[in-house]
Order: structure tokens, then sequence, then C-alpha cells
């Protein structure tokens, strides 16, 4: 589809749409991106995280349309809500993910108001002997102290790591205590010449440092709950988010100054 360099019309300014449109500029074609939030990634990041990101389309040579729904879907265009008419030889839908569990509706295994399967901190489901990994299940966090739905490759790698060593462990002669199942949820995301990485969850945390100015081309943004790094965002800092994962797991608090400091490393932050 791309090599016949179509205009592209992309549904939804999130990680995949951002993707998407990418691959799609490199391989020449002309595209638009159609999001009804006021800015990209609004389901996922703060607005003043966003903001700088949704510059990237543009300079990329992507027109980003922000505020707007798509009315029809019609042979070579899309109509947005208002009338515009945006030609469109290829359309692409990326509004999100929902776990498809119908089938299991009348199975006995337990399902949240999203769909999701219902599992503990050792990703069993309520049915005996039957695990459940990856974006279809969620799971409790102690870490964060809530159930998160992680919806990354790395979730679904590491879930069964896990799952395998407690089959495994129950059946030794002198059977093994289970493993919880609490990672530091991370994903990353190659988007308009710019290498994008996520770790941890910011849901609850009280406080964002920037780490550098989303001005220059690289930088990072860290999110804080009683002075100790819960999450953080880098662009171009694969260092960071090396050591921020670390610190994430050791809990340790940070000096607020060093870390927004880019020329510190970010361990060096530590108290």
């Amino acid at each position: 589809m791309l090599a016949e360099q179509h205009d592209v019309v992309v549904v939804g300014a999130g990680w995949i749409g951002a993707e998407f449109a990418t691959a799609a500029r490199a391989a020449g074609c002309r595209v638009t991106v159609v999001e009804a939030a006021g800015r990209p990634l609004a389901g996922t990041m703060p607005a003043e995280v966003a903001k700088p990101m949704a510059a990237w389309y543009g300079q990329y040579g992507a027109e980003l349309i922000t505020g707007a729904r798509v009315e029809a879907v019609e042979p070579g265009a899309v109509v947005l809500a208002g009338g515009r008419r945006i030609p469109a030889g290829a359309v692409v839908v990326g509004i999100g993910a929902r776990p498809a569990t119908a089938l299991l509706a009348d199975s006995g295994i337990e399902l949240g108001p999203d769909g999701a399967v219902i599992a503990d901190r050792y990703l069993r489901t309520s049915a005996p002997d039957v695990y459940a990994v990856g974006d279809c299940a969620s799971y409790p966090s102690g870490r964060y102290g809530e159930r998160l739905l992680v919806h990354h490759w790395d979730n679904a790698l590491q879930g069964p790591r896990t799952v395998a060593a407690n089959i495994v462990g129950a059946q030794e002669p002198e059977p093994r205590a289970p493993e919880a199942y609490d990672p530091v949820p991370y994903f990353w995301s190659e988007q308009f010449g710019r290498f994008v990485q996520y770790a941890g969850h910011h849901g609850a945390a009280d406080t964002l440092l920037w780490r550098g100015s989303p001005a220059e081309d690289t930088w990072s943004v860290l999110w804080l709950r009683d002075g100790a790094l819960v999450a953080l965002l880098t662009v171009g800092r694969p260092r960071d988010l090396a050591q921020g994962r670390k610190l994430i797991v050791s809990g340790d608090e940070l000096d607020p100054a060093r870390a927004a400091d880019p020329s510190v490393p970010l361990k060096a932050a530590a108290r």
C-alpha cells in the first residue's frame, strides 16, 4: 500500500497513528492525521508533555488536524464533521485497543468492566489452573496500588515467564512459593525521526519534572510521587530510561534539582 504512495489519512494521533504516519511519510505518501481530541496522545500523556510532540508532525511533513471528527469514509476521501473532504487513497484507523474476550463470557472466567480478564498477582484467573497474560488481562500492581491493563509487547513477553515459573515451581518435590507479577511497565515508539521510550505508570504522580528542554532534540520527563520516581518518558535519551527503570524499582527518593539537570546522570540524583 505505501509503495503506491497514496494520499493517506490516519485517524487517531496516538502511538500507533504516529508510527504509521512516520512510515507513510518515509515511503513518500502525503499524510493527514485526524484526531478528535485537542492534541495527540490525549488519552495517555498530559497536555504539557504532548504539546511539543504535536510539532513533530509538521516537521516531518504530515498534516495534523486536531479537534476534528470523521463524519464518513467515502471512495477516495474522508469527510470530517463540518464538511471538509480530505483526499484518501488509504485510511488507517488507530483509535485505541480493547480486549477481545467476548468468547469468555460464559466460561466462568471473571472479566472486568473493560472486558479484560481479571488476573490475580500471580496471573491466575478465577478458573482453577487457568492463567492469563498479555494485553487481554489486568493484574493488581503492588508498586502502583491499582489494577493495570498494559497494551504493550513487553508485558506479553514478561507475563509468560512468571506463569511458567509458577507452574513449574508448584510441581517440584518441595513446591516453591509463587512469584508475584509486578514489572515496571515499558514500551517504546519510533516516530518522526525520534526514539521515544516510556517506563512506569504516572497516574498517581504528584510532581512532574522536565529534564532538558522539549525545544531540543533530546529530553526527558520525570514523574515523582513522594519524592520517588514512578515513571519517565525519554526522547533520544536511552541512558535516562535505563537508569530510571532501576530507580523506579529501588524506590529511592531523588534530589529534584539534580534530577532536572540533564548534564547529571539520572542515577546520581538518588539521595
